[in-house]
């Protein structure tokens, strides 16, 4: 009882409802935070978090955070994290609850579907979908039904995805934020002081990566008589 009562006394709390997601044992669940302090937070979620076991937890602008079970009632976890957050990570918080919605794309902290952040995390990556699907194996419409928001990867295919694009199945399906930040980064190195020949090169690769297919199919033409 003193642990629920102390959890968060010491800290500034924010009320709100941030619909992310929590793992404990290798599995991901849907949850909703309630309150948020530096120090930790009330979770309410359908799954049966253990008192033992460590939890994660995906913030907004960070991903996912160690944490662990204080005290439960009622579907209501009070948690504490095992490091502090930032007071910008509460601030990011706040600002991704205050604009949520109720669409069928509810739960996840970057306002990103998880086709398109399937798509993203693996343009960043360098993988064509020919490659990322026989690495994952499936086949590249199956692969194409993710990006595209039609077909939901299995648990077992969703962990075989996470471990190719880099992530935890947990950020995978509830946010990976900061990663796209690859892809602005490698722009800026092909557009800043780069020869035309050194940007058309990085461009094919962006357009080949982001439609799915060799360099060797995109072609791009310069008209240079047309002013």
């Amino acid at each position: 009882m003193n642990d629920k009562m102390d959890l968060d006394r010491r800290q500034p709390r924010l009320v709100l409802r941030l619909h992310t997601g929590v793992g404990q044992s290798g599995k991901a669940f849907d949850a909703e935070i309630l309150n948020l302090s530096r120090n930790g937070m009330l979770v309410r979620t359908e799954a049966e978090l253990s008192l033992d076991d460590p939890i994660q937890v995906v913030l907004p602008n960070r991903g996912a955070v160690p944490a662990k079970v204080v005290w439960f009632a009622d579907g209501l976890y009070g948690c504490s994290f095992v490091e502090p957050i930032s007071q910008d990570e509460m601030e990011a918080a706040t600002d991704v609850a205050s604009t949520e919605d109720d669409s069928e794309h509810r739960y996840g902290v970057d306002h990103e579907t998880l086709g398109s952040r399937i798509k993203r995390l693996r343009v960043s990556k360098g993988h064509t979908m020919r490659g990322l699907a026989q690495k994952v194996g499936v086949s590249k419409p199956t692969l194409w039904k993710w990006e595209g928001d039609q077909v939901r990867p299995r648990h077992e295919t969703m962990q075989k995805l996470a471990e190719e694009l880099g992530v935890s199945e947990l950020e995978l399906v509830y946010g990976a934020p900061g990663l796209g930040e690859a892809i602005a980064l490698a722009e800026e190195d092909a557009d800043s002081g780069s020869s035309l020949a050194d940007i058309v090169r990085a461009s094919r690769k962006r357009i080949a990566d982001a439609a799915g297919v060799d360099e060797a199919s995109v072609e791009i033409h310069i008209n240079w008589d047309k002013e």
